[in-house]
């Protein structure tokens, strides 16, 4: 695997717009997908409240869409969202991807903390965060699910 995080521009928005986390979702535009909203709506996200948007590659491959920032309302540096593409789902690329997202921050931001929120149910994702050092902080934060939040030491 050859994982790269890449700015989103012209040449790749629509790729990244078009991307589902869900196959049974690809033939709709939906704003929530079943674990995240989708890419349209953290690209609007992103734009109205000064995120960073990153199309996530594998070599050429487009496999997924990430953005973070800074959270004013929390004064903290925030992974806020993250997908893989349906077809790239559970194959292997969720530890590496998470792994250039937090170099991504660590360079862009000089942070020393990460936080995160996920769906309570989110089985997966949850094990991936653990594994990459991701501790649950206790707060949770109310969306459209309970979604605890997850805090790394840099």
């Amino acid at each position: 695997m050859k994982i790269k995080l890449v700015d989103v521009t012209g040449d790749n928005f629509f790729d990244v717009i078009k991307l589902k986390s869900d196959e049974n979702q690809e033939k709709y535009f939906q704003i929530y997908e079943r674990w995240v909203g989708s890419n349209a709506y953290f690209l609007a996200v992103c734009q109205t409240f000064g995120f960073t948007p990153k199309a996530i590659y594998d070599d050429k491959t487009l496999i997924g869409f990430t953005s973070h920032g800074f959270q004013k309302e929390t004064e903290r540096y925030e992974l806020i969202s993250i997908m893989l593409g349906h077809q790239f789902q559970g194959k292997g690329y969720g530890t590496p991807v998470l792994q250039a997202i937090i170099e991504d921050m660590v360079n862009t931001y000089q942070c020393n903390e990460i936080y995160l929120s996920v769906i309570y149910n989110n089985e997966r994702a949850i094990r991936i965060y653990e594994k990459a050092g991701f501790t649950p902080t206790g707060e949770v934060e109310q969306g459209h699910h309970p979604e605890p939040i997850y805090c790394l030491k840099v």
